[in-house]
């Protein structure tokens, strides 16, 4: 065989196993990182993990995804401002059971604040500007508004502040950021919120986040307890008002 025709296939074999081993080389960096990555989520724990566990009221019903607090006590005008379909007169035992309805269930006021959940209020990784339109127009009827969302499985969350038809304070995550306005508020500094800028990358790169969005998923109760009320919390204060004596008057004469 003709010397240049051996050399030139000699050397065709060299950069076709130098293109594999470049390859596999590559792959292995990749699959390291991802193994990397995966044992740092698994080993992550919480530093506030103790204070989360002791906020979180043992109960038998599941707690909402998704609730709003209202500063008011007037719930005959926060239902008219709700409109159709607000949930009939039920206990908060049921509306906890029934929360997955596409409905809104307004509990009795607590400290000044009235809770509404149910389906009904809107999911910010479905449509953040209908949340958006929604909490804007209760706020500019009933003052001062507050929305939060916390969901364990995809880790998507969020919180918003609303005085008077004005956002004081908002941010929502669904795999990407939708929502960060107002300037970071204390609590979410001391309580170690991350909030990530519009179009921030996560080096896990992952629908569900990384540590920081499963840590603020278990965070977003106590941001609730330190603004306003944490529906566990409440919740668990409205069930033994149903199981007491006299429960119907507390209903309707309304909560301290």
């Amino acid at each position: 065989m003709n010397p240049t025709v051996m050399h030139g296939l000699a050397l065709g074999l060299l950069v076709s196993f130098g293109m594999v081993v470049g390859i596999a080389i590559v792959f292995a960096t990749l699959y390291r990182r991802h193994l990397r990555l995966l044992r740092r989520s698994q080993r992550w724990t919480d530093p506030l993990g103790p204070l989360v566990a002791a906020g979180r009221v043992p109960m038998a019903l599941p707690m909402p995804v998704r609730w709003m607090a209202v500063h008011s006590s007037n719930t005959a005008l926060l239902r008219e401002v709700l409109g159709s379909p607000v949930g009939d007169f039920t206990p908060w035992s049921e509306a906890l059971v029934r929360a997955r309805e596409r409905a809104f269930f307004v509990s009795p006021p607590c400290r000044g604040w009235t809770l509404v959940i149910g389906a009904a209020l809107p999911d910010p990784g479905c449509d953040i500007d209908h949340l958006f339109r929604f909490l804007g127009k209760v706020s500019r009827a009933l003052g001062e508004v507050q929305f939060f969302a916390a969901d364990r499985v995809l880790h998507h969350h969020a919180w918003a502040w609303w005085r008077d038809g004005v956002v004081v304070r908002a941010y929502a995550w669904a795999g990407e950021t939708l929502w960060n306005q107002g300037e970071r508020s204390l609590d979410e500094r001391l309580l170690g919120l991350v909030c990530r800028e519009y179009g921030e990358v996560i080096e896990a790169g992952a629908v569900r986040g990384g540590p920081a969005e499963q840590q603020n998923t278990d965070r977003v109760a106590l941001l609730a307890r330190r603004w306003s009320l944490d529906p566990g919390e409440a919740s668990a204060h409205f069930l033994d008002l149903e199981s007491s004596p006299g429960s119907r008057q507390n209903e309707s004469d309304g909560i301290p």
